[in-house]
């Protein structure tokens, strides 16, 4: 996929855009995004192995009750 990407700064209130030869004569999609509005990525969340599915009761917190290592698991 060819991609074109160009940052202002400061954006100006019209832009002319100029259409890279590769992407001329195709269906193509103009995105206007702000920069510093970036979506947050969402929180990684841990869980026991597989293994244990089933044979553990789980009270509270268990996942920050050892580490990573000990629960077979690498971040």
């Amino acid at each position: 996929m060819i991609a074109f990407r160009q940052i202002y700064d400061d954006a100006p209130a019209f832009v002319q855009v100029s259409i890279p030869k590769e992407l001329q004569h195709q269906r193509v999609e103009i995105i206007l995004l702000p920069l510093n509005d970036s979506p947050e990525l969402p929180t990684k969340r841990r869980k026991p192995p597989a293994k244990f599915a089933g044979r553990v009761k789980e009270l509270g917190d268990v996942m920050n009750s050892l580490t990573t290592e000990d629960w077979g698991m690498s971040e």
